[in-house]
This record gives C-alpha cells, structure tokens and sequence, in this order.
C-alpha cells in the first residue's frame, strides 16, 4: 500500500507542476505578443531584451493566474463536499430518528451516502443474533450482487469484511484490484479505493460497511474520519433499536405474563375454594360437589358463558343455567383406578369464532387437577366413614374385652373400659402404677421399677405380675397381668395399659406345678429304683456265694473277694443315693490336683464287663504329658461312666459294628475328654434339651443323668458339649481347665 500511495503522490506532483508550467507558458507568450505588437505600432524597435522581460513578467502573472484558479477550485470543492456531508449527516439523522425497520434503515444509510455523500457505491452487511449473515443492503453495485450476498451468507467473507472484523480501525483499500481477487464485485472497484469499517457499539458487532470513493479521497484522513463517525452514527442507532426491540419484547412478555397471571389467580382462587370447602367439619360429599360446580365458572376465560356439572355415580351437581353444548371439556374422576364419575364444563356461546377448541391448556390442566383432588377427597371421605365404622366397632370390642384397658397421660387415667372399672373402681382416680396402697407390700417394687421405665423412655412395652387388694381390703385379693406400652393419645405421650385378672390361671399353675413335682418325684424313684437294683442283685448273688463257700469251706482269700465285690456293690448303691441327693441338693465338689487320664482309666476299668457283654468294642486313646486338673477324680468317673452307659444304651438297637472311642487332648488352657460313639447321633431339636433335668426320650429312663454330668462339670468351672462325630453318632465333648500350679495328686 506504500508504493501505491508514493505513485499516487507522484502523478498528483506531476499533474499540478505541468499545469503551472503550462499556464506560465501561455501568460509569458500573451503577455510578449502584445508588448511586439504595442512597439510595432509605436513605431520602436523590438529588442531582444524587452521581448524577454516581456516573457518573464507573462510568465509571473500566468503563475498568479494558475494560482488563483487553484486555490478557488478547492475552496469551491471543499464548499461543495462540505454542504454534501452536512446534507447526508441530516438526512442519516433524520433517518435513524424515524426508521426502525433494520433493512429499511441500512439500505437508506447506503442510498444517502451514494446519493449525498458522492461514494461510487455503498453496501451494508449485518449480523444476526446466531452470528450469521442475515441482512444486506447496497447502493451503487452493479450486478452480480446475488452472487455476492450469497457467498456473504454462506460464510464465505470477502476480504475486506475480514480485515474490518478482526480490526477496530477504518481499513483503507486503495488498490481493491490486488486485494479483492475472488469477491464478486472486483470489477466495480476499477481504478478506485475502498474504505472498510467495522460496525460495532458497546462490545456488540453488527456488522460492515464498505464505500467504494476515488483513490486520493480514500487516503484523506478527514474523509476517514468523516466515515468512522458515520459508522459509529449507525452502530449507535442499531443499538437503540436492539434496545427498544428488547424494551417491546419485555413489554410484550409482561402483558403476556400479567394476562397469564391474571388467569392463574382464578385457577388459584378456584382450587383455594375447593381446599376451604373440603376443609369445612362434618360437610358431605354431596355439598362438596355442588361447591366445585359453583367455583368452576368463574376460574375460566369467558365465566359469563361458563357452566359446569359435576356427575358422581348416578347423582348430578349443576351450575346455574348449565345445558350441555357443543363446546365442552370433560374430565372422569378416578378413585382406586376406576372412574366414578366426570366433571363437565360446557360453554353456553361459541367461543372463539371458528375455533374448533376454545379451551385453553391450562384450563385443561385446571380440569384434570380438580378431578384429581375430588377423587382424593372420596377415598379420604370413604376411608373416614370406615375408619369411624371400625372406631365404633373397635370401641364396642373394648368396652366388651375380658381384659382390662385403660389409658394413663399426665398421672391420671383419662379412659378405661368396663372390666378395668370393675377391677380398679370408677374414674376419676389415680393411675394404678403411682397408687401403691392396693398392691401387696412384696410386689410394690417390681410395679414401681416398671412405671419409672415407662416414663423415664427406658423401653416402650413392659409387663409386671402383682397381687391386688381388691377395695383396700388384703382379705380379698387377686393377681393381675399389667402390660403397659407407651403410645401417643390426641397428640401426646401417653401409657396403655393393659390388665388381666390372673387369679384363676395362677392357681392352676400352682395345682399344676404340684403334679409336675410329684411327676418328678416318680420318676426320680423309678431311676432310683432302676439304678439300685443291679447292685442290689449282684449283692444278694455274692451272699448266696459267700454262703456258699462257708459251706464248702473255701479259704479265707476267696471269702474275702466276694465280701470286696459284695462291698463295691454295696458302695454303688450308696453313689446312686447321693447322686440323688446331690442333684436335689447340690454339694462341692472335693478338687485336688490329679491326672485326669486316670480317672478314665478307672471308668474303663468299672465299664469292662458291661461293654463286653453288650458286644461293644472300645478305643480308648489317651494322649500322653496332659496337664493335671482340679477335678473331684470319682465325680469324672461318674461322667464317664454315664456318658458310655448313654452310649451303650443308644447303640443297643444297632446291627452293624458297635464302637465306642474315648480320648483325652490338651488345648489352649483345658483338657479335653471326647466321647463318641456309632450309634445314631443326638436330634439336631434334642441338642439344646438333654442337659434338662428329667428329659429324656427313652420310656425306661429317668432323664437325670445327663442334667447331673452337666452340674458336675460345671462345678469342675467347664463346659460339656454335643455334636455329631466322625464315627456317625454323638460326640460328647468336656473341657476342665488345666491346673496353674503342678501338685501331687491326691492317692
């Protein structure tokens, strides 16, 4: 652009300095012809020196001459471009004041700068919202201008529109030829410059405006100037209508918004009816729904035209004036997913002209909202009526209960029903669990330990057993079962409670533990008796064979085992009372420190006999360095030898193998004595009873054997245990704790 504007310079010079030489020239060759021709008239002589001087001051004055005319061309051009910019600066005032059309105001702008301005042409492009090319305007172009505003459209910028755009200053083009190769309109920018400018205001662009003027007016920086506030001129009144198109619009919102407004208050007002005419104590369905077909009219756009009935089973509820039309909007009520009836709204005059439904959404959504609170407000009437149904029913069940109830808030008993009246006395009086005076002196405590749970918040549910003096009078009294339960009543905390008169149930169990204790009592005779006849038998067999021998006069050693045999059986006889007695009566054990593997060895030894007889074979594996016990050794053989008879006893109706396996194990602080047998194991449902005194599921037995071994081992501080073994059958497992210091035990 350098070079173009020293070119232009240059042929400027040159134009003015040939048109001084010219105009000096012909004032220098008027000026010599008439100073020749007024001496040759004179009469004189023409000398050379007088012609030259001639020329010289022709020369000077066609000099002055040009000058003149130079300067007053300008002036009178200067004078002519000013009163063109004043008359296109009013005339785009006056526009921008009246137009507020976008297109009809940027192609006026191009027009009266063509026209008013003197530019070649102009040509306006503007932007939308979106960033896209949406309005175009020219004056001047020649065709092809479709071509041009299409690849404007399309994205496509032409370069002087680039520049503008990444620029805020006016962008000058004096060579468009070498620029614009590929816009459309190249050739109408022949021999010519081109000025550029983005329009923006306020941060917003707009758009551009490109003027085609003569070159040496494009590089005038009065005419750039001139352009940048025409540009700003139009940036600014863009703005104003961007701002008075976003003032209408809000207006236009706001009318919309208050009409809307003004509607959503009569929908509102009409479901605020409806809430207060549900609201109203003891109203009836019927007067409910004659109330929505009175509020239903005036909610709608045209009330004066508006009627409305609401349809429930076979009974109708109308507006006044109510026909039903053409033009209606219908809504079914639903109550558990089944319509029982519909709600109508008909207008009675058309409305609007020609419009197939007049009706408008929101009403529409108004309809549905109240179908759907009426069909709430039926399940909510329905389930009062049988919620009332059930409450006289329930009353009638607690007044008429055998047990009696009675409700305690704040100390004082604010209900109770006739059996708890027949029991406590008539109202007012003070809650039963805070009067004390009637309840017998041994079970005050338990019913105050209960009331200060219940009113402390400790649990919500307890019960107490206690002997009532029924009228103050001891003679006379009674056991009662008291339940109560905290719950709230209207609202607050409050105590149910719930009592029983026991007196009659408490004397049958009285009667029925004396017959369970005289049960107990029988079988424990039977067990007595079943264990102390074999010995019993083995010492009249000895007696018959001591006799024997005394008779045959056999020496003194064989006399003395059989007094020996005679006398352990003796001894067994005397175990099998004290056993008894001890279960009856629990004694101590004897503890001294011993090695638990010989107590089962004397066990064994005591079982040999029996075992081999019953075709049983023992495994006895007894682990060797065990810790020594605390244990009483004849009460651990006692447990051994129970548990093997239990076993003996079970696998007795067994036809395979019979196998018995005894052994000891040391653990983590006990020793352990397993006992396991192959009969048919202990009932999963039986694990947690036979350790129970008496239980027992053979018809010959006592059932104490168990529940003694378990005493004595829990004597012993261990624990006794049932499972299923390897060997098929139970496993008896017990753990006695290993002794913390090593004694001799006791011989």
């Amino acid at each position: 652009m350098e070079s173009c504007k020293h070119e232009c310079f240059v042929n400027f010079l040159l134009k003015r300095v040939l048109s001084a030489v010219a105009f000096a020239f012909s004032g220098a060759a008027v000026l010599a012809s008439i100073t020749a021709i007024f001496i040759f008239f004179m009469g004189g002589d023409l000398r050379w020196m007088d012609f030259g001087a001639s020329l010289a001051t022709g020369a000077m004055l066609g000099w002055a001459a040009y000058y003149w005319r130079s300067r007053n061309r300008r002036a009178q051009s200067r004078l002519m471009r000013l009163n063109l910019v004043l008359k296109a600066i009013r005339e785009l005032g006056h526009l921008m004041t009246r137009e507020r059309n976008r297109e009809l105001l940027i192609q006026g702008v191009c027009d009266i700068l063509v026209q008013n301005r003197g530019y070649h042409s102009a040509w306006i492009a503007l932007r939308n919202r979106a960033g896209e090319w949406a309005s175009f305007a020219q004056s001047g172009l020649p065709q092809p201008v479709d071509q041009f505003i299409g690849s404007l459209k399309r994205g496509e910028r032409v370069a002087c529109s680039r520049k503008a755009l990444s620029r805020n200053d006016i962008v000058v083009i004096d060579n468009p030829a070498a620029l614009c190769t590929t816009c459309p309109m190249m050739g109408s920018y022949e021999n010519r410059g081109a000025l550029c400018r983005r329009i923006a205001f306020n941060g917003k662009t707009y758009g551009v405006l490109t003027l085609s003027i003569t070159r040496s007016l494009a590089m005038d920086a009065a005419e750039q100037k001139l352009v940048g506030e025409i540009v700003d001129d139009i940036a600014f009144g863009l703005y104003n209508m961007d701002i008075q198109e976003e003032r209408e619009e809000a207006e236009r919102d706001l009318r919309v918004s208050m009409d809307a407004l003004g509607e959503r208050i009569r929908e509102l007002n009409c479901l605020f009816g409806l809430s207060r005419l549900i609201e109203k104590p003891d109203i009836t369905l019927a007067e409910i729904f004659q109330g929505v077909a009175v509020l239903i009219p005036p909610a709608w756009q045209y009330p004066h035209s508006t009627v409305a009935r609401v349809t429930f089973h076979d009974q109708c509820y109308v507006s006044e004036r109510f026909r039903e039309t053409r033009q209606r909007l219908e809504n079914e009520i639903f109550v558990a997913n089944r319509p029982v009836g519909k709600i109508t709204v008909c207008y009675l005059d058309e409305f609007p002209t020609g419009d197939a439904d007049p009706f408008l959404p929101e009403e529409r959504s108004l309809l549905k909202a109240l179908a759907e609170r009426l069909g709430r407000t039926i399940e909510r009437k329905q389930a009062e009526e049988a919620l009332w149904g059930s409450e006289r029913r329930f009353r009638t069940l607690i007044e008429n209960s055998p047990t009696g109830i009675s409700i305690v808030q704040d100390g004082e008993v604010v209900y109770q029903n006739q059996e708890q009246e027949r029991l406590l006395g008539p109202l007012p009086r003070m809650y039963v669990l805070g009067d004390h005076d009637n309840i017998h002196p041994d079970d005050v405590d338990r019913v105050k330990r209960l009331g200060n749970a219940i009113f402390a918040g400790e649990s919500r549910s307890l019960m107490v057993e206690f002997r009532y003096f029924l009228q103050g009078d001891p003679a006379n009294s009674i056991w009662i079962h008291c339940r109560a339960h905290a719950i709230e009543y209207r609202q607050k905390d409050a105590v149910l409670v719930n009592m029983m008169d026991m007196t009659q149930i408490k004397e049958l169990e009285k009667m029925l533990f004396i017959q369970d204790r005289m049960a107990s009592l029988g079988r424990v005779a039977a067990g007595i008796a079943h264990e102390v006849r074999s010995p019993l038998s083995g010492i009249n067999i000895y007696l018959d064979t001591l006799r024997t021998l005394i008779q045959e006069g056999e020496d003194a050693e064989k006399l003395a085992e059989v007094i020996r045999q005679a006398l352990s059986a003796s001894r067994k006889i005397d175990a099998v009372i004290r056993r008894v007695m001890d279960f009856s009566k629990p004694g101590r054990p004897n503890l001294v420190v011993a090695d638990i593997n010989r107590a089962v060895e004397e066990a064994v030894g005591l079982l040999s006999v029996t075992l081999r007889k019953a075709g049983v074979t023992l495994e006895l594996n007894l682990a060797d360095n065990l810790p020594k016990c605390r244990i009483d050794r004849q009460q651990i053989e006692e447990v051994v030898i129970n548990l093997v008879h239990n076993a003996v006893d079970a696998m007795s109706r067994e036809s395979g193998p019979k196998r018995i396996q005894i052994s000891t194990t040391a653990a983590e602080g006990v020793v352990q004595i397993a006992v396991l047998d192959s009969g048919p194991g202990v009932p999963m449902q039986k694990k947690d009873k036979i350790f129970d005194p008496f239980y027992t599921s053979k018809p010959d037995n006592t059932g104490i054997g168990l529940s003694i071994c378990h005493r004595i081992v829990s004597d012993h501080g261990g624990t006794i245990t049932v499972q299923s073994g390897h060997m098929g059958g139970a496993e008896f497992c017990i753990a006695v704790p290993a002794a913390e210091i090593d004694e001799n035990p006791s011989p």
